[in-house]
Order: structure tokens, then C-alpha cells, then sequence
């Protein structure tokens, strides 16, 4: 059962009519996480968009949810209504990761035409673009995805695409950094007909905006062609790539990272939806197993992402939980749901790390804060000599190192980065993270501190903020569930 005291995500609802975006004031008062500043390379670099558009069973403690945030660098909140506004706790979840948030304006097939005629005659544009800027601003949002699912006559055409640049430019100043992204869907000339790449047919609109989303069902030729007609813009093409695979030239589902990599091959970006595959067509009882396997993509399919500095802190929990948890106590017997609760995710989260040999997955049965906490496993593969059990957590900065005695043995069982942790042993082990929290002095020189070479100390010292009752230790070789006290 879900617990409305933990809940945040239905107070936002969507707006459905132009009237409704026009009368629009403010949105519920809600707390939403600010994002969070991290170093994502070069502007140039090809970026991977994740598209939302799975709706139904949302605030139940088994609902879908997404936690692969350092795989991604922008999520799009999409449903068939006019103006989508991103609940507050995909928002806050999103942005702990430093990843942008984009809603989306949808204008559909029976209701395209007489839009543009009303906004036209009424001379609305400035209006329209500002109502939409206000929304993405007082919503604590990043922008904004186009989609104009009908067909334009010229005239039309030209509104529209003067309607684009004034919701690019109202957008840009009130929400420093955003980005207004159009949706592959009608040509130049008012035809509706999504082309699977960018060329003459729909280059003006890429022009006036910040980026284009392909549509899906394309082929390598046609990226080809995409990035030399783009030159130096290749980055701002988010080819669409759907995990269904439907009516595609690639496979989909478990194999989607292949897409990426061959769109990212060419210096465009990826853009994904139908990500909630694995919990629509899957057992859900299995979710969280292929969930991880289908975003376990690899590293040269993944875009940088790097904390800039400490503090960092999380309890690992993904948002959810079927008990709630205060500094290692239960206080609610109730299952919840609640996105806002979201803590900072580990890089690495399935059942297929460590050549195999490890898995991080987050574990609902203890916890410290929250709904859970994160649970780390070693199984030895004979097959897998060269296995070595390290699990990363965070995108990489300068470190330290802490060393985690276990108690049971007069020996370190594990050696913890602040953006890793590796066990000593190549045994079988378990180890569960309740909490961890890293903070650094005011005052200090971090460079100093890590030493001439730049390299961090292997000495825990004062900036580790590990208590004893926030880390549990188990040891697979021996019966029972030991704490480390």
C-alpha cells in the first residue's frame, strides 16, 4: 500500500488546452532538488537522452522507476497531453545526478492547425513562448521537447517556425542553460513525415532550436549523411533509438547499447525511449536484474560524468521501499514510493559486474536511510582468473581511501574510495552500504592533501564520515549476518 505521506509526484498535473497554458500561474508549492553542477566534457561530445513515456502504475512501491542517471545526461518527461510538466520527484531524482529535465509541448494531429490559426490570430506568439518559459521556470525544469504531430500548410509553416525561435529565446532567459529540442515529426514545407535524419526537409527548425530528435527508424547511411549535413552541430542531433526495436534497422531491447555505440561512432547523440521494456514485457518480478542489464552499457557507450568535488552523501536509496527507514530504525511498516527520495545512484548497478563475478543491487530488506541499501557481492568464476572484485559508485574526482576493518578478523575485509570500493580478498564476500557521506573542510587544500603527485592518501583521516552502524559486513564463508560494531 502506498503511504500519501511520502508522496509528492501527483501534485503536478499536465495542462491540456492552450487556454489552460495561457491562464497559467504557478505550480503547486513542492521542494525540487537544484542541479547538481558535474563535468560533462566537451560541448561537442555526443550526449545520450533518455525519453519517458511510461505513465501507468507510477506510485506504487513495484513501479517503474530509473536510476542509471550517470548513464545519461538529459531525461525527457513525455505524455499525449498539450503541455507535460515533469513531476517534481523525476525532477528532484534527475537533478541529484546533474542531469537537465525537458518537458515536452505537444501539438497533435486533430488540434494542429486550429493551434496556430488562434495563436496567429490572436497574437499570441510572445505569449505562448513566455507562458512556456514561465512553466519550465517556476517548475524548476530545463526545457522543453517540440512535438507537432500535424501537417502545416505555408503559411502555417512560417508561424511556426517564428513560434519555435521565440520559445528558444523566451526558454534560454528564463532558465539559464536550458535547452529547447524539436521533435522530428513535420518537413519544411508542412508535411507530415518523419524523415529518420537531418537533411533539406527539416533542417529549419534544427536551426532554431538547441537540437533535433530523430525519429527511430533509420539507417547507418542515413546517419552518415546527418553528421556531414550537420558539420559542427553533430552533437545536437538526438538520433532516436527505440528499445523495442520496433520496424528498426537494429535490434533493441538487451542490445540497445549496440545503437548507441554506432550513433556515438559518428559523433551524434542518442536518444532512447521505450526504456520501460523491461518492465512491460518483462517478469517484474525481475525487474531490477533487467533493468541492470539493459543499461549496463559500456564505458565508451556512456557519456563523461564527474563529481567536481565533495560533499558527497547518499543512502543508496532508489526512492522506494516497502518498509521506511531514519538512521538505521524502522518508522514506517507501510511500502512507498516517492522519487523525491531518490539518493545519488553508484555508476555501476546490476548483476553482471566484474566480468561476471560481482553485482551491486540495492537491497530492500535492511536499510539506513530510506528504502534501502546497497548491496555488494564477489562470487569467484574459475573461468575469470583476472576478475577483480571493485564496484564503482560515483563518476571520478580526486580521492581518498579508507580502509574497512572487519571485525570477525583481525584483517581489512574491503578498501573504500570515495568513488569505489574494493574487497581485499578475491573471496566470495558481501558487503551493505547503509550510508555514505564525504565532505571535505572548508578551508582546505584538497590538492595538498592528496600530495605532490595529485594522487589521493591511502590514510583514512578526518574527512571520512563512515560510523560503524552505517556500514554492515557479511562474509559468505561463514554462517550468519555479522555487524561490524
Amino acid at each position: 500500500m502506498l503511504d500519501p505521506e511520502v508522496t509528492t509526484d501527483n501534485a503536478v498535473s499536465p495542462l491540456d488546452t492552450l487556454d489552460e497554458l495561457l491562464s497559467f500561474k504557478s505550480p503547486p508549492l513542492c521542494a525540487v532538488q537544484p542541479l547538481r553542477d558535474v563535468a560533462r566534457g566537451r560541448p561537442e561530445d555526443p550526449k545520450t537522452l533518455l525519453c519517458h513515456d511510461h505513465i501507468r502504475g507510477c506510485y506504487q512501491q513495484d513501479s517503474y522507476r530509473f536510476y542509471h542517471w550517470q548513464v545519461i545526461d538529459t531525461f525527457v518527461y513525455y505524455s499525449p497531453y498539450m503541455v507535460t510538466i515533469p513531476p517534481p520527484g523525476w525532477i528532484s531524482a534527475a537533478h541529484r545526478h546533474g542531469v537537465k529535465v525537458l518537458g515536452t509541448f505537444l501539438v497533435k494531429s486533430h488540434e494542429g492547425p486550429d493551434v496556430l490559426d488562434r495563436i496567429r490570430r490572436d497574437n499570441l506568439l510572445m505569449k505562448v513562448a513566455s507562458q512556456l518559459a514561465l512553466v519550465a521556470n517556476l517548475s524548476h525544469f530545463d526545457g522543453w521537447l517540440i512535438d507537432i504531430e500535424s501537417k502545416m500548410d505555408k503559411c502555417q509553416i512560417r508561424f511556426l517556425m517564428k513560434l519555435l525561435l521565440a520559445i528558444t529565446t523566451q526558454t534560454h532567459q528564463a532558465v539559464p542553460g536550458s535547452l529547447v529540442i524539436w521533435y522530428d515529426s513535420i518537413t519544411n514545407d508542412g508535411t507530415l513525415h518523419w524523415q529518420s535524419e537531418l537533411n533539406e526537409k527539416n533542417c529549419d527548425f534544427f536551426k532554431l532550436c538547441d537540437g533535433i530528435f530523430l525519429n527511430s527508424r533509420w539507417t547507418e547511411d542515413m546517419l552518415q549523411e546527418s553528421a556531414f549535413f550537420a558539420g559542427t552541430r553533430k552533437s545536437d542531433i538526438y538520433v532516436g533509438i527505440d528499445v523495442y526495436g520496433q520496424a528498426t534497422s537494429y535490434v533493441g531491447g538487451f542490445e540497445t547499447y549496440r545503437a548507441v555505440d554506432t550513433v556515438r561512432m559518428l559523433g551524434l547523440s542518442a536518444a532512447i525511449f521505450g526504456a520501460s521494456w523491461v518492465y512491460e514485457t518483462k517478469d517484474k518480478r525481475l525487474f531490477e536484474q533487467n533493468q541492470g542489464r539493459l543499461w549496463s552499457f559500456p564505458d565508451y557507450c556512456c557519456p563523461k560524468w564527474c563529481l567536481k568535488a565533495p560533499p558527497v552523501s547518499s543512502s543508496f536509496c532508489q526512492g522506494f521501499g516497502y518498509k521506511l527507514y531514519k538512521k538505521g530504525k524502522v518508522v514506517s511498516m507501510r511500502s512507498w514510493f516517492d522519487l523525491s527520495k531518490q539518493q545519488l545512484q553508484p555508476r555501476d548497478q546490476s548483476k553482471w559486474l566484474c566480468q561476471g563475478c560481482g553485482s551491486a543491487v540495492i537491497y530492500t530488506d535492511d536499510a539506513y536511510d530510506g528504502g534501502g541499501c546497497l548491496r555488494l557481492r564477489f562470487l569467484p568464476d574459475p573461468k575469470q582468473p583476472d576478475a577483480v572484485p571493485y564496484f564503482r559508485r560515483v563518476g571520478g574526482f580526486e580521492y581518498q581511501r579508507y580502509n574497512i576493518e572487519d571485525l570477525r578478523a583481525a584483517a581489512d575485509c574491503a578498501i573504500l574510495e570515495e568513488i569505489g570500493i574494493s574487497f581485499v580478498s578475491t573471496q566470495a564476500n558481501v558487503c551493505l552500504l547503509g550510508e555514505l557521506v564525504v565532505e571535505r573542510p572548508q578551508s582546505g587544500n584538497w590538492e595538498a592533501a592528496a600530495g605532490k603527485d595529485g594522487n589521493a592518501s591511502d590514510d583514512s583521516g578526518p574527512d571520512s564520515a563512515i560510523s560503524s552502524d552505517e556500514l554492515e559486513l557479511e562474509d559468505t564463508r561463514q554462517a550468519g549476518d555479522i555487524t561490524s560494531q
